[in-house]
């Protein structure tokens, strides 16, 4: 990965910076699992006493299943709310409150998990679930604030972070004056371009060169997309990353990316850390797997749905049920792209084309606007579409086929949308990384922008899906994609 160090025996190590992000996760970890195993000690002990006051009988205690689940319900509560980043320990109060969410979180779903398969509340192994959440709030609580906080305070102290804030609106002033008050980030420096003939990533790459504590950056750069291009907030994004700094993006177009809702809490505003490069590979394996498991049972699941649509086409409008159309999918790789027919056949897609093109160049005005006034980037009432067609369009009906070139490999549940052919060759350089991930079904574009962003700005969003992707990343935005499709909005 760029923006790794050489060490003195030729292997690559990582910056100092992203070893102590690293380290810092890797002890949380182990603290919140040492602290359910001291809780849970804890409880079994105490529930001898507690629970003839609750008149819950001392039956001999079991070592069950249900013991188990505190340590799977942590884990993935904790997960999934950031409490495994560094930037959890910025801001003590917010750890605090998280960690009291998290650990909720983790109780009810280890009780009702409980509940469901045994029978009763209150017997002993449900008791002892309750003792040791909240045993296990207060230890967690003592571990983190206190113990690794001091970690987080010597790296703090050793490495002098320095926060470089890109652009010039009151979004990145707003977040510089945060800064100041997050521990750790306290040093804050404002780039902004005044030169015509300077860059951003230019000036970015000058503003981290100047700092190199720890031998090696340790810096992590905000840019605030309001203030600069798409294309510019990727080219600073890839200098960060080039100096081994952590890269940060204000933008209310990435929201599924985030994964949780800490660093919106931190800044007060919609900010997504960029968590790897588009060369990073991704866990194909798993990947595909979820992707043969998801579109399968989606099939499965759907097939009183795929009749009737099938049904409902074929009797109202001559032509094929489904239609073929040939796409561009991962590193320029053609294949042949399903839907359920939604226009009339032989339609001339001529003003398509033409729009298209002059969308993907920046040139295209919006056709119309949607229920909240934004403008909207495509034909509104195209003629070639079907009434059937209309409906099945709006709720997502048409996509349905995909699943099958999912199953195939051609695509996955989660990813860029392929384009045609036509569409590909207008692509410049930097719009052609996008076939550098593998397309998909849906993505961040399709539940949070469709036809409301510019080319430029789904660009943008498929190549921070590229950089972030993961599974549970992709998880959220099938998660998401549901309620979009059955409301009309989002696909």
């Amino acid at each position: 990965m760029s923006g790794n160090t050489m060490g003195s025996n030729g292997t690559t190590s990582l910056p100092k910076g992203r070893e102590s992000r690293m380290a810092l996760r890797h002890a949380s970890i182990t603290a919140d699992l040492l602290a359910v195993l001291a809780a849970m000690i804890a409880a079994i002990a105490m529930r001898g006493v507690v629970a003839p006051l609750l008149d819950l009988g001392t039956e001999p205690f079991v070592l069950a299943w249900p013991l188990a689940m505190p340590f799977l319900a942590v884990l993935g509560a904790f997960y999934s709310m950031g409490l495994y980043e560094r930037d959890a320990f910025m801001s003590r109060p917010l750890h605090a409150w998280t960690i009291t969410q998290a650990s909720f979180v983790a109780f009810i779903a280890s009780a009702a998990t409980a509940f469901l398969i045994g029978s009763g509340w209150f017997n002993v192994t449900r008791l002892v679930l309750v003792l040791t959440f909240l045993i296990f709030v207060v230890l967690d609580l003592f571990l983190r604030l206190v113990l690794l906080h001091l970690m987080y305070v010597s790296w703090v102290a050793r490495c002098l972070p320095l926060g470089l804030v890109v652009g010039d609106s009151l979004e990145s002033r707003r977040i510089a004056e945060r800064l100041r008050v997050l521990r750790g980030f306290d040093r804050v420096r404002s780039v902004i371009v005044s030169d015509s003939a300077q860059s951003w990533a230019g000036a970015v790459t000058m503003g981290l060169a100047r700092h190199t504590p720890c031998d090696a950056p340790a810096s992590s750069v905000f840019v605030d997309s309001s203030s600069l291009s798409p294309r510019e907030v990727i080219e600073v994004v890839v200098a960060a990353q080039s100096r081994g700094a952590d890269a940060y993006v204000i933008s209310g177009l990435l929201g599924p990316l985030d994964g949780s809702r800490l660093l919106t809490g931190l800044f007060h505003t919609p900010v997504t850390r960029v968590r790897g490069t588009l060369a990073r590979p991704p866990a194909y394996a798993l990947k595909r797997t979820m992707d043969i498991v998801g579109s399968a049972s989606i099939l499965l699941l759907l097939s009183p749905v795929i009749a009737v649509v099938a049904a409902i086409i074929k009797t109202t409008s001559p032509g094929p049920v489904f239609y073929s159309q040939t796409r561009v999918g991962l590193r320029g790789k053609t294949f042949q792209f399903l839907k359920f027919r939604s226009m009339y056949s032989d339609s001339d897609a001529g003003a398509h084309e033409d729009y298209v093109r002059a969308m993907i160049n920046g040139e295209a005005e919006p056709m119309g606007t949607d229920a909240n006034g934004n403008g909207v980037f495509h034909i509104v009432d195209d003629p070639r579409v079907t009434p059937i067609g209309r409906f099945i369009r709006k709720y997502s009906l048409d996509e349905i086929p995909q699943l099958v070139n999912v199953l195939r490999g051609d695509m996955s549940l989660v990813g860029p949308r392929p384009p045609l052919p036509y569409e590909a060759r207008e692509y410049d350089s930097w719009q052609a990384q996008r076939l550098e991930v593998q397309s998909g079904i849906t993505g961040v574009w399709q539940v949070i922008g469709r036809n409301r962003v510019s080319f430029d700005e789904m660009t943008f969003q498929d190549l921070m899906y590229g950089m972030n992707r993961g599974l549970w990343v992709d998880l959220l935005l099938c998660l998401r994609t549901i309620p979009a499709a059955l409301l009309g909005s989002g696909l």
